[in-house]
């Protein structure tokens, strides 16, 4: 059986679950708990990469409860500390019971809510492909350990495939429940994945129902942002403290090109590719090319500690706010590395450049050209 005929038996028997359930306009959550005696209950959202109680409660007799409203749908943990225990499900207005295992979260169940049950089909759907890019990951760090380049190389390749196909899934699931908030929410969560045209795609298959929820809005508005970062439009200026703590801003670099370059002492990628951009920003800063940092970090001594031991001579700015660092929202960065190529005038000419590549587009734009003038 396929893929899209897996799904549609799975949402017809989700359809009928639904439907005998009287929606509310508050939520009730009773839940039993095996494992433990004690504990305190906690009902938390992920808001602006921040965690946020909703509600605590502690557990009696193995039993606890909540209640509450909601304006739409939207993705909640369930955890208990004394357990290290979490539970992500989706929570609407309607009576909602929850069975849950402390051992293993295999056995827990969620049952009375109709987003919950969408959200189950992409997991369900999803589960070969994730065992799949977790056999690869193993993969890669075993040749990682042992040294071996070729197997790392492959492992790299494999898992690129890999997660190209589960973004397509992802895509075409969203377009399919194009009524139900689990739509922009996994374009959200997976938004590192998605380019500006998929994210405009998804949009326009979206039922104008979910205007006003939350991730539909924060969809709305990655777009937004995304326009405005694009190859061809001017790069949105910026000030922010260096590492002197005095304030730095990008339109006092005009005049020379420059790769704002988004990373994090934490961030083993950004580490592995410092030495690509230290090796062009010798060989083409005497030619008019020149870094600005922009560090995620949160701890100021990590990040001083992390520049001066990848030798990075050149600017660096933080506000030490780690994701809700206020230039990486205002360029649209979720994921580093990350970084944008802006000419002498200020206007944005390449977007994530890697190694070889911005070599190759660095020689383009400072030696090709001064040549053919």
């Amino acid at each position: 059986m396929n893929l899209r005929n897996t799904l549609t038996l799975l949402l017809l028997a989700t359809i009928g679950l639904s439907s005998c359930t009287e929606q509310k306009n508050a939520y009730t959550i009773t839940g039993t708990v095996s494992g433990i005696d004690t504990a305190t209950v906690y009902l938390k959202k992920r808001e602006a990469g921040k965690w946020i109680t909703v509600d605590s409660t502690a557990l009696t007799d193995h039993a606890f409860s909540f209640t509450g409203t909601l304006l739409s749908p939207e993705m909640v943990y369930l955890t208990m500390p004394e357990k290290d225990y979490m539970l992500p499900f989706f929570l609407e207005n309607s009576p909602i019971a929850i069975s849950i295992s402390v051992d293993t979260i295999v056995v827990s169940k969620v049952t009375g809510s109709a987003t919950h049950e969408v959200y189950k089909l992409f997991m369900t759907a999803s589960e070969e492909i994730n065992k799949e890019m977790n056999g690869i990951y193993k993969a890669y760090k075993d040749a990682r350990d042992a040294g071996d380049e070729a197997g790392m190389a492959q492992a790299d390749s494999l898992y690129e495939a890999a997660e190209m196909r589960k973004k397509e899934m992802i895509l075409s699931f969203a377009t399919e429940q194009h009524t139900s908030v689990v739509a922009p929410f996994l374009i959200m969560r997976n938004a590192y994945m998605f380019e500006l045209p998929d994210l405009e795609t998804v949009i326009v298959s979206l039922d104008t129902s979910l205007a006003g929820t939350p991730y539909y809005d924060n969809l709305v508005e990655r777009v937004t942002i995304l326009r405005t970062v694009q190859v061809g439009q001017p790069a949105p200026e910026f000030s922010q403290a260096d590492s002197s703590g005095n304030p730095f801003s990008l339109s006092s670099l005009r005049g020379k090109v420059v790769l704002v370059d988004f990373w994090a002492s934490w961030c083993g990628p950004c580490r592995a590719e410092n030495p690509n951009v230290v090796a062009a920003w010798k060989e083409f800063s005497p030619k008019g090319f020149e870094v600005l940092g922009v560090s995620l970090d949160e701890d100021r001594g990590k990040w001083l500690q992390a520049v001066k031991d990848d030798n990075l001579a050149w600017p660096q700015v933080s506000d030490l706010q780690g994701w809700g660092n206020a230039v990486s929202n205002l360029y649209g960065v979720n994921s580093i590395p990350a970084n944008v190529l802006v000419d002498q005038n200020g206007m944005i000419i390449a977007r994530d450049l890697r190694g070889e590549a911005l070599i190759e587009k660095l020689t383009e734009v400072l030696v090709s050209d001064r040549q053919a003038e």
